[in-house]
């Protein structure tokens, strides 16, 4: 027995009495809830609102304490800072922007809880498995796929905001920093750096505080970082898995029965209806692609703007190859361009799916049909010549394209900037 089969078996899809019952979106769920970006209300769920607003604005404020406070470590401190100290402060203050914008966008940001709404109440898969035997076997296939992917990303975020604090502290434990007398005129290495009122470089209290702070918010920037995405991965996979089943529908259309090779006036009332149903279903595909581009598109622009500056300054540290550069940011360089990778790769397969619509639509018999159906085919031709992909704010398609570009960029500006460093 397969694992696909042996997972569906036992996850029992079809005695599941809605997409809440499904493991993968308890982990979304529990997730977005940390970060109060999880739509309660709108799904009906109870939810204490003033709870809920104290902690969205104590995110933001969060957010905006932690670019105040590398700001300032910058300021300060930047003088004496090392060419990997500088480096990594450049690369906090990007996260630490990144997600800012992100809960201003997002979390306080009523269209994409209604969005969310809808994607587990309407659009998912879950409520079009009946519509036909293959679709049922699209939504096992999706399910499968989304709950992986879910698990992946879980481990992704722990493993990532782990390894991340980790490091310097082993790097202080190798040094024999914890020892008494251990610094010696050093200082604590640490994953993150602010500008605290109190001894974070010598005091041994002032820096287990900073640590635990740095935890926190490292596995909260991870959740902004990754959950966000997670959720944007399986409403691609669900409309994706909408595409195939609207391409099979018309690859299965009926042929005429009549040994003229025309549709009988019957046939033809059939053949209305099932081309209305047809657009009808391409219409809702459209229009949710649409609402995603909307709501997602200035996430998606920060996002890839962030890969594009994050990108090169990674790089260029590595370029130094010693083991302090290598150890802190060849991680860091890995996780970033395979999130990168990962999140195009999956819109991907929404433009090159919708690419395979038109010729599905052509491959009907439009030429048994009479004119008034034949004009409702060339209308459907026309609507699906585009492909249905989401744009970054209009911009740039969410895909391989603009992922090539990004690296192809990144590299060239690592290039420019590594020659600058060793004429220097």
């Amino acid at each position: 027995m397969n694992l696909r089969k042996f997972f569906l078996e036992n996850e029992a899809v079809e005695g599941i009495n809605s997409t809440a019952d499904y493991l993968y979106i308890k982990i979304l769920r529990f997730t977005l809830d940390v970060i109060r970006s999880w739509p309660r209300k709108e799904l009906g769920e109870p939810e204490n609102l003033y709870f809920t607003v104290f902690m969205k604005y104590f995110y933001l404020i969060l957010n905006i304490v932690t670019i105040m406070g590398s700001t300032s470590f910058i300021v300060v401190k930047g003088s004496e800072l090392s060419f990997l100290e500088a480096g990594l402060m450049y690369l906090i203050f990007l996260i630490g922007l990144l997600d800012t914008l992100t809960v201003i966008s997002l979390t306080f940001s009523e269209k994409y809880r209604v969005l969310a709404k809808d994607f587990l109440t309407q659009t998912h898969l879950f409520h079009y498995k009946d519509r036909s035997k293959y679709a049922m076997e699209i939504h096992r296939r999706i399910h499968f796929i989304s709950h992986l992917f879910s698990l992946w990303m879980i481990f992704q975020m722990i493993s990532g905001a782990t390894l991340f604090n980790i490091t310097p502290m082993y790097s202080n434990f190798a040094a024999g920093k914890y020892r008494k007398g251990g610094l010696q005129n050093s200082t604590f290495e640490h994953s993150l750096y602010y500008l605290y009122p109190f001894n974070t470089s010598t005091d041994v209290t002032g820096y287990t505080v900073a640590c635990i702070l740095h935890f926190i918010i490292s596995y909260l920037c991870s959740i902004w970082f990754c959950m966000f995405n997670l959720l944007l991965a399986l409403m691609v996979f669900n409309i994706w898995g909408h595409f195939k089943i609207l391409i099979k529908t018309l690859e299965e259309f009926p042929r005429p029965t009549s040994k003229s090779c025309m549709y009988t006036q019957e046939e033809s009332i059939e053949v209305a209806e099932k081309l209305k149903d047809c657009i009808n279903y391409h219409r809702e595909i459209k229009t949710f692609t649409n609402r995603i581009s909307d709501i997602f598109g200035p996430m998606l622009f920060i996002y890839y703007s962030f890969h594009q500056a994050s990108g090169c300054l990674v790089l260029l540290e590595c370029s130094q190859m010693t083991g302090a550069a290598l150890m802190r940011y060849l991680p860091l360089t890995i996780i970033l361009t395979q999130q990168l990778i990962q999140l195009s790769v999956v819109f991907e397969l929404l433009g090159s799916e919708s690419e395979r619509l038109k010729d599905a639509v052509y491959g009907v018999p439009w030429e048994c049909m009479d004119i008034k159906n034949r004009k409702v085919v060339r209308f459907f031709l026309m609507n699906v010549q585009n492909p249905v992909q989401v744009k970054a704010m209009g911009l740039a398609n969410v895909g391989v394209t603009t992922m090539a570009s990004i690296m192809k960029t990144s590299m060239s500006y690592f290039t420019f900037l590594l020659s600058q460093t060793e004429e220097n």
